[in-house]
């Protein structure tokens, strides 16, 4: 795994700002982040001023609230008064700090701001520099050219497949009454985009066969493995989980399992997710910058029904992502060993 200087902070948060965020000269363009994520606040601060914005930085282990006599010690309950106020505003920000659960109050809040005050807004909590570096590569113009075109391709699809050297073997069918949700990174006054990003989603209608998760898994496991050292093996049956093999990380299969079954739908495959972001060069062991890269990836879970179409729920999500591998639809080549086919 490539290290990540400063050189690569700079070159991604350049392409956020210019390219996903528009910032525009004279615009005020707010960064809030923390002591840990100070070198990727820098780097959007300096991107920032060379856009000639009117830029504010907030390290909010260094804020306090006094309209509600905060101290400033984390963890933040309430958006602190300094951040409001930069916000009430900004025509654009970005959020980078750490993301402790106690905060999650406050982060609502803030992206309430985004809303009332028609904010464009980058949404990165708890980012890691490699995450930063690597998923924010990609030029956003070009990134939502590539990805609508391949969304072209899958509106009307009925049969997905997708196969690896190391093992992948699927059949995914789909069924029209399900829809294909885009996340290509389109910044809009009012709405935040979660990055990184670069993927097209939906829920399956069927899926079968075997799936070798040879980049990354999410959750608390897949944080503490990393870049996998052996594929995790998924064997699949109309649309669950049958069996899961990966002989080296006993641990790892043993965590995945009580994931899959704390309830009667969290073995399910709730997504398969088609990664269109060409800027991912290589797997990094992040499931969250993993799914964009060009390959098949699975979420098992939650279904997101209100925007996919899907009848039904699990109170569980973790993604399962691939290196590489080819991705069919309708037997045409869209993507294989982390290039896409867009003709």
């Amino acid at each position: 795994m490539r290290q990540i200087g400063e050189e690569d902070l700079e070159r991604a948060a350049r392409v956020l700002v210019s390219t996903g965020l528009r910032v525009a000269k004279g615009e005020r363009f707010v960064v809030v982040g923390d002591a840990e994520s100070q070198p990727m606040m820098a780097a959007l601060e300096a991107a920032g001023r060379a856009a000639d914005a009117e830029v504010s930085c907030l390290q909010l282990d260094r804020l306090r609230s006094y309209s509600t006599n905060h101290s400033g010690e984390r963890p933040h309950k309430v958006l602190p008064d300094g951040v409001r106020r930069a916000m009430i505003s900004a025509q654009a920000s970005a959020f980078v700090a750490s993301s402790p659960h106690a905060e999650s109050s406050m982060r609502e809040q803030l992206l309430h701001v985004v809303g009332a005050c028609r904010v464009r807004h980058a949404h990165m909590p708890g980012i890691a520099p490699l995450a930063f570096a690597t998923g924010l590569a990609t030029d956003f113009g070009q990134l939502d050219e590539w990805g609508r075109a391949i969304a072209r391709r899958l509106e009307l699809a009925r049969e997905i497949t997708a196969e690896s050297a190391e093992g992948t073997r699927l059949t995914v069918h789909l069924a029209q009454s399900r829809r294909w949700i885009a996340r290509l990174g389109r910044f809009e006054p009012g709405e935040s985009v979660s990055l990184p990003t670069g993927s097209i989603v939906t829920c399956p209608e069927t899926i079968s066969g075997r799936f070798a998760a040879t980049a990354s898994v999410g959750e608390y496991f897949g944080a503490r493995e990393g870049l996998l050292p052996e594929p995790v093996v998924f064997e699949l049956v109309d649309g669950r989980v049958m069996n899961v093999t990966a002989p080296s990380c006993p641990q790892l299969v043993r965590d995945i399992e009580n994931m899959l079954h704390v309830a009667p739908s969290s073995d399910r495959v709730g997504l398969v997710v088609i990664g269109v972001n060409t800027g991912v060069g290589e797997a990094t062991g992040d499931a969250s910058v993993d799914l964009q890269r060009p390959a098949l990836h699975l979420v098992f879970g939650d279904p997101m029904g209100r925007l996919t179409g899907a009848n039904w729920s699990a109170r569980t999500s973790f993604a399962a992502c691939q290196a590489a591998g080819a991705v069919r639809v309708d037997g045409d080549l869209i993507a294989d060993e982390g290039k896409l086919s867009t003709s």
